[in-house]
């Protein structure tokens, strides 16, 4: 009983000991930590004061004389002017950021679709408004560097009127202001440069847009076209397997030809899904209707050999159901047509690249 006494009460001892020890040693970082806090504070209090009275000094040399705060009032309003240069430049960057992405967007997507792989289109942006502000920042970043350069330019001649008026060119004005104009043309030549940086930038992102956006249109046409021409192929194939033979022969006047033909060989360019070559035209039709009820009497009349071609450039449909190479065979065919009611308004369209 006696040594476990003894044992316990060395134990509490030694955490007496311990805690006290902790306790010694959290005092001691407080105040170490309190002394550094109290140094920094003095420290900078020090260098604030240091600060002030440069400041104060330099205010000083700045408006030792009237031409000399007249330079300084002036060195003011370029601090004002160049804070504004800055916030446009950002501003005009931010608008080449967005321009820069949405060409990069458009290409691929362009990209992607030559290769077979659909991607969502993003709808095409009025960049009407977006170019209008855009123009609006170029031309007050524009004048403000024209105003700041012009304030500097005046500083440049008080600075060198108070030279002319006897005033030392070492003294610690003279040598503050030149100091001062050096920098202040330096920002300029640094701000000039950054935008016309930004500004050439911005109109090769905008030809080489043009060029994607043509190139989507273009896309987007050649798809429409071939939807276009596949449902105007089951229109033609559709009506040749359901049109039977008329009972009785049809009269020319049973015929719709549509649009009247010149009686020399028209030149068609650009048609798209049919070989350039020399057409027997039998009817020129901008009606659908009317173009599959033309079809269905031609059929109706024993010609199951009819066909025809879209005109993108003038949006009508020209039927045929002969095509010849050579002008001499077209003529000949022209001359030979015979009396078949649908050849009556027959003419020749020469298709070429």
């Amino acid at each position: 009983m006696a040594a476990e006494r003894a044992a316990q009460l060395e134990a509490e001892e030694q955490a007496r000991l311990a805690a006290e020890q902790a306790a010694q040693l959290e005092a001691e970082e407080q105040a170490r930590l309190a002394a550094e806090q109290a140094a920094q504070l003095e420290a900078e209090e020090q260098a604030r004061l240091a600060a002030e009275q440069a400041a104060q000094a330099n205010l000083e040399i700045a408006q030792k004389d009237d031409l000399a705060k007249s330079m300084y009032a002036l060195t003011e309003e370029t601090k004002e002017d160049k804070a504004k240069q800055e916030e446009l430049l950002i501003r005009l960057n931010e608008v080449l950021i967005i321009k820069e992405k949405d060409l990069k967007d458009l290409k691929e997507e362009n990209d992607l679709s030559e290769q077979g792989i659909y991607l969502e289109p993003k709808p095409f942006k009025s960049i009407t408004a977006e170019n209008r502000a855009m123009e609006a920042i170029k031309s007050e970043l524009e004048a403000t560097i024209n105003k700041r350069n012009q304030t500097i330019s005046e500083l440049e001649n008080l600075y060198n009127q108070r030279i002319k008026k006897g005033s030392n060119r070492n003294d610690a004005t003279s040598q503050y202001y030149l100091e001062t104009i050096q920098n202040l043309k330096a920002e300029q030549v640094e701000s000039e440069r950054m935008r016309a940086s930004i500004v050439s930038t911005l109109e090769t992102v905008k030809v080489a847009t043009e060029v994607e956006r043509k190139r989507r249109i273009k896309r987007a046409l050649y798809d429409n076209e071939k939807d276009r021409f596949n449902k105007d192929m089951a229109a033609l194939e559709r009506i040749k397997k359901n049109t039977p033979l008329s009972p009785v022969p049809l009269s020319i006047e049973d015929f719709n030809f549509g649009e009247e033909q010149s009686g020399n060989v028209q030149i068609l360019k650009g048609v798209q899904n049919v070989d350039n070559g020399y057409y027997m035209i039998i009817a020129v039709h901008e009606n659908i209707n009317d173009r599959d009820e033309f079809l269905e009497k031609v059929v109706a009349s024993g010609q199951s050999d009819v066909n025809f071609f879209f005109d993108v450039n003038s949006s009508k449909y020209y039927i045929y159901y002969q095509k010849f190479d050579y002008v001499e065979e077209a003529m000949r065919a022209l001359d030979s047509k015979g009396n078949k009611p649908y050849n009556e308004k027959m003419s020749v369209v020469k298709i070429e690249d």
